[in-house]
């Protein structure tokens, strides 16, 4: 949206340095919007956050100097992707298509009549493999057998996850 004048002047984007630059847990974001548009959003800020803790801003301002830390972030998503997809490859899982995301969604229609929300609680209970749900994402009660993994993992964890879903 930011890159079209006519959307850019109205629309806000959200991020999050912990998603985007593949360090979850550090639960700092930040917004880009036209002025007038982020001048309202500082005037609720300042009652809704104090402040971030001090070290990771440094920390993120200091890994931000150096580009080469985030410019190939896209190819290094591809490659785990890539990864987990060539795991599973043996599986009854059909993977869909997901662009843009480190997530990968896998349809287990061929294994299950469990919801969703059934079957991820189950992988997890029995296997220590944890999904999300889709049907979590969408209001009433939508089953498409889809569970979402998230491919951001060390190998090792992909291996093993690949490992486990093979088996089912």
């Amino acid at each position: 949206m930011l890159k079209f004048p006519g959307l850019a002047s109205q629309s806000v984007a959200v991020f999050s340095f912990g998603k985007t630059f593949h360090a979850t847990g550090w639960k700092v974001g930040y917004a880009v919007a036209a002025e007038p548009l982020t001048k309202e959003i500082r005037k609720a800020h300042q009652f809704i956050t104090f402040s971030v803790n001090t070290p990771v801003q440094l920390a993120l301002a200091e890994f931000m100097s150096n580009p080469a830390n985030y410019l190939h972030l896209g190819e290094f998503f591809q490659q785990k992707r890539n990864f987990f997809l060539e795991q599973i490859r043996k599986s009854s899982f059909e993977p869909l298509p997901c662009s843009g995301s480190y997530f990968q969604l896998l349809s287990y229609k061929s294994i299950s009549d469990k919801s969703d929300i059934a079957m991820a609680e189950w992988l997890t209970k029995e296997h220590k493999l944890a999904s999300i749900p889709v049907s979590v994402f969408y209001e009433g009660n939508v089953q498409d057998h889809l569970l979402r993994f998230c491919f951001a993992k060390e190998e090792e964890t992909l291996r093993e996850a690949g490992r486990i879903l093979n088996q089912l």
